[in-house]
């Protein structure tokens, strides 16, 4: 696994924040770009962020079985045991939102606050042919389309991992029953539909990014200043 580790220049230890790339970019295309460890920085926040398994600088592995949530999840907590941290704040993007509820789920005295960005209760990839992805005309086959052509992306790595996800559908029971949770989505993503209601239902709060879709809200500055707010508590 290939990952960045960013220390603040900032007095202080607070808790490290975890971003989680969505599908088919990385760390440096999903966060860095969008000016991400910069803001974080600013707040004093060390930055950790993997390139996920199929992703990036990472292995890429192009079995459907290597990418179900559990081992993402896995690959994480021992990402976190390995830089020997304790806690995080976790801030996830599309499916890396999926990665984070199921981190706050599975191992929620590794996660302090959670953040889903880009992220609804609807199945992402419903009408998705997952043998030939891209090819049809649903919200996901616009997004695979878009991402399978960047530079260093594996399309083999990117369809196993698209027939993984397909696989294990997200269900919103059992929630997480940690920390505090915000989900933010851009007014015009029709990916995170629903995720309004999906905070309500877990006692969380929802911030709308306005303008923006699916592709462009994580570079807002309104996404950035919820989550910086977010993260002070």
């Amino acid at each position: 696994m290939r990952y960045a580790d960013l220390p603040s220049q900032a007095p202080g230890d607070p808790v490290p924040v975890l971003l989680l790339h969505g599908f088919g970019t990385n760390f440096e295309m999903n966060w860095s770009a969008a000016g991400w460890p910069r803001a974080l920085d600013t707040a004093g926040r060390r930055v950790i962020g993997p390139d996920l398994r199929g992703h990036g600088g990472s292995d890429k592995p192009t079995d459907s079985g290597l990418y179900l949530p559990e081992h993402f999840v896995a690959d994480v907590l021992a990402l976190l045991d390995l830089l020997e941290v304790e806690r995080v704040d976790v801030v996830g993007y599309s499916m890396g939102s999926r990665i984070a509820w199921e981190l706050a789920l599975t191992a929620p005295d590794r996660v302090r606050r959670t953040v889903l960005g880009g992220f609804g209760p609807a199945n992402a990839l419903a009408g998705l042919d997952t043998a030939e992805p891209g090819t049809g005309d649903t919200p996901f086959d616009h997004v695979y389309r878009t991402v399978v052509g960047l530079p260093g992306n594996d399309a083999a790595a990117l369809a196993a991992c698209v027939r993984g996800q397909a696989s294990r559908p997200f269900k919103e029971e059992p929630r997480p029953t940690g920390g505090p949770m915000l989900l933010v989505a851009g007014a015009r993503d029709t990916v995170a539909e629903g995720a309004a209601g999906l905070a309500e239902r877990c006692g969380g709060a929802f911030v709308e990014v306005p303008g923006r879709d699916h592709a462009n809200a994580v570079s807002s500055r309104v996404f950035k200043q919820a989550v910086a707010e977010f993260l002070e508590g």
